[in-house]
């Protein structure tokens, strides 16, 4: 299997259950940045929320073929909620490249627990490092460029990520909770 397919297919096939984390960093930076004001008080939201309130929960269900496309498609669905409540749902198809690295994602998002706003689709690049165990994501979200690696702990079971933009960054720490076959 190529790095790709090991990385989607091999490890991250199945249904993950964590925490997810948010906060901005720079406040004076947020206030500047030019990400409009949705983006503004999305961001401020989120950052208020998770420190008066505590990490959010994130759910992902990973599925797809590796004989789909030329090196394979996967599928993901993540879910942040607080209280039940969803705070922010992401609808993901990841097309694999054959160079083994390569990932094309086509996004659908949707912040807050209101299905017919905050919603918008996007697309961006990724990349999946040597061995499939970790990769970068370059994710245009709340109107600014983030960055988001990913490791997967040696046991398989276990992935950390940390997002990172020039005013904020978000954590996530997920764990297998069940294999999924779809």
């Amino acid at each position: 299997m190529r790095d790709n397919q090991i990385y989607y297919f091999a490890i991250g096939r199945g249904r993950w259950r964590g925490r997810f984390g948010f906060r901005v960093t720079s406040w004076s930076e947020l206030w500047r940045a030019p990400i409009g004001l949705k983006n503004r008080l999305l961001g401020a939201s989120m950052a208020v929320l998770i420190r008066v309130c505590g990490r959010a929960m994130l759910d992902s269900v990973l599925g797809g073929d590796e004989a789909s496309g030329s090196a394979g498609i996967a599928t993901n669905v993540v879910r942040i909620s607080k209280f039940g409540l969803t705070l922010y749902l992401l609808k993901e198809t990841y097309t694999l490249n054959q160079d083994g690295s390569g990932v094309a994602v086509e996004a659908r998002e949707r912040f807050g627990p209101v299905p017919a706003i905050l919603r918008r689709h996007f697309t961006y690049p990724a990349l999946i490092h040597p061995g499939g165990t970790s990769s970068t994501y370059y994710m245009p979200l709340l109107g600014a460029a983030w960055t988001a690696g990913y490791q997967v702990d040696p046991d398989r079971r276990h992935i950390a990520g940390r997002l990172v933009c020039p005013w904020a960054e978000a954590s996530e720490t997920i764990v297998r909770i069940g294999d999924s076959r779809q």
